[in-house]
């Protein structure tokens, strides 16, 4: 059937634009390239730069780690760092070193040549307020100050231990998890005196705590890491460790918490929490506001160019101009959903609503975006249709009642050569071609993901390529890895075993990898692994 003239013409340019993009740059520093370095024209956050894609990389494609009695047997992992806390957000790769969050707001770095803790820091919502809110309050300097103190000195205590556990990638030992808990302990005692100060400014939501409030990934322009947490704080420091701003406003998110990644682009540090706030990246000045209150939406910001301008998405369908704060465009156009749209070529791919079993009305669909900033709004082109059969589910289980969400979809879509690959919370493979949205294929992959109601995320990380191969990542260690094409091509199937205190539950793992060079870096639970060849 001939298509409309209109959206022929838009379906050609969106080949074209698809096409173009060969994993070539003039940059001979490609993303994923052990040379790469993020700078503020091109930052890192999450997904590295928010497509997913490291070209420069040539990681392993087999590795593993499997529980032998008491220890493990391990293949292709080079190191596996101990982490402070726990954590779902995902490392950036910043040169030589690597960040990552964990709970409950701590910026952790890494080493990237050894896996070697360099520095912890730690951060209490009281260090936001002003020197002169603090001063107000004579509770802040003669009750928390102390505890501040040796909040930091037990980080550079553990630094050592952990390091010292470095190789290992079994469990920790008594020492240390006494240690840790020392540290939660010391962590509850600010957040209560914090609470005896002021209930309702450092009240925190129960709900994040499912998955934590270390969730959003940081960002860094070279010079600069920055990160947000949702108790509300936004730091920045430079690449030794050096504070240079740390501010505190609203943290609270959607239903189940908030997990938005925070945006760094024109010199400002946007976070959203029912609201978009913009830091100025040198100063911590709070540049602007925007209402952007939202219900069950769990995606990142995302950056958009326009006309020349910079513009911030979030996922439900909220645009800021970045320079300014205004508002443009639509208003939540796309509602409630979990994955972060992405960018290609004057095009946004993004689900609307929750996509359920062959719902026409729900699901990814693409964009036009509008040519400038001043007015316009988004145009719809097509959408992906999965019409589901019943064969197409993982095999019924008695658990089977309890799993409303295998076809649903957490994990963002990746685009590449012109085909768009999602991945649902079941472990089903889906490839369209993204120019005309005609359905290439569909794959059960050979992966168990659990999602048990909604503190079981499924298959959540976002599919990745790097190199020539797409990484497909389950919430039960298991990665498959594929070349990317118009039939399914398996390359290796890989598992990682990481078992809970009792011994027998496999850890649930939801963070993306990331790429640079010939390693692979992913992060569990307990461990940061570096996944590459000896």
């Amino acid at each position: 059937m001939a298509l409309p003239a209109r959206l022929s013409c838009v379906c050609l340019t969106l080949t074209w634009a698809l096409s173009a993009w060969s994993g070539e740059s003039a940059n001979p520093a490609l993303l994923g390239a052990s040379a790469f370095l993020p700078s503020p024209q091109r930052p890192l956050g999450w997904r590295g730069d928010g497509t997913g894609r490291y070209p420069g990389a040539t990681p392993p494609t087999t590795w593993n780690r499997k529980r032998t009695g008491t220890s493990y047997e391990t293949g292709n992992i080079r190191w596996a760092t101990p982490l402070p806390g726990i954590g779902v957000s995902c490392p950036i790769v910043v040169g030589e070193r690597i960040f990552l969050t964990t709970e409950t707001a701590d910026l952790v770095c890494i080493d990237q040549a050894s896996g070697r803790i360099r520095w912890i820091r730690s951060h209490a919502e009281c260090e936001g307020l002003s020197a002169a809110e603090r001063m107000a309050e004579p509770a802040y300097a003669e009750k928390i100050a102390p505890l501040l103190s040796q909040l930091a000195k037990l980080d550079d205590d553990l630094v050592e231990l952990l390091n010292a556990q470095l190789g290992a990638a079994g469990n920790r030992p008594p020492a240390l998890t006494a240690a840790l808990k020392r540290k939660r302990d010391l962590e509850k005692q600010i957040g209560d005196q914090q609470l005896t100060i002021d209930k309702k400014r450092y009240a925190r939501n129960w709900a994040q705590a499912v998955f934590g409030f270390s969730g959003p990934t940081a960002t860094s322009d070279g010079s600069s890491v920055c990160a947000f947490f949702t108790t509300g704080i936004s730091v920045c420091y430079d690449l030794d460790g050096n504070r240079r701003w740390i501010a505190h406003g609203a943290g609270f998110g959607s239903e189940h918490g908030n997990f938005a990644s925070p945006l760094l682009a024109g010199g400002r540090l946007m976070v959203w929490a029912n609201e978009l706030r913009a830091y100025d990246v040198k100063t911590g000045a709070l540049a602007w506001t925007a209402p952007a209150r939202s219900f069950n939406t769990y995606g990142s910001l995302f950056r958009i160019e326009a006309g020349g301008e910079l513009v911030a998405g979030f996922q439900s369908g909220y645009f800021v101009r970045i320079r300014d704060g205004q508002v443009i465009w639509d208003n939540q156009i796309f509602g409630d959903a979990v994955p972060t749209p992405i960018v290609e070529g004057g095009a946004l791919f993004a689900y609307v609503g929750y996509p359920r079993a062959n719902d026409k009305t729900q699901g990814l669909r693409v964009f036009r975006i509008p040519p400038g900033t001043e007015s316009g709004k988004l145009a719809p082109v097509h959408a992906f249709a999965i019409d589901w059969a019943t064969d197409e589910l993982p095999p019924l289980d008695a658990q089977q009642k309890k799993r409303p969400f295998d076809r649903s979809f957490n994990a963002s879509p990746l685009l590449v050569d012109g085909l768009l690959y999602q991945l649902s919370e079941g472990g089903a493979l889906v490839v369209h071609d993204a120019a005309s949205g005609a359905l290439v294929y569909r794959k059960l992959l050979p992966m168990r993901p659990r999602t048990d109601y909604w503190n079981w995320a499924g298959a959540s990380a976002s599919p990745t390529l790097a190199g020539k191969h797409i990484y497909l990542t389950d919430n039960q260690g298991t990665t498959v890895v594929i070349t990317p094409g118009r039939q399914y091509q398996e390359v290796a199937v890989n598992l990682i075993e990481e078992f809970s205190a009792d011994g027998k539950t496999q850890e649930q793992t939801v963070s993306t990898p990331v790429f640079s060079g010939t390693r692979m870096y992913w992060r569990t639970p307990g461990f940061l692994y570096c996944i590459g060849e000896r």
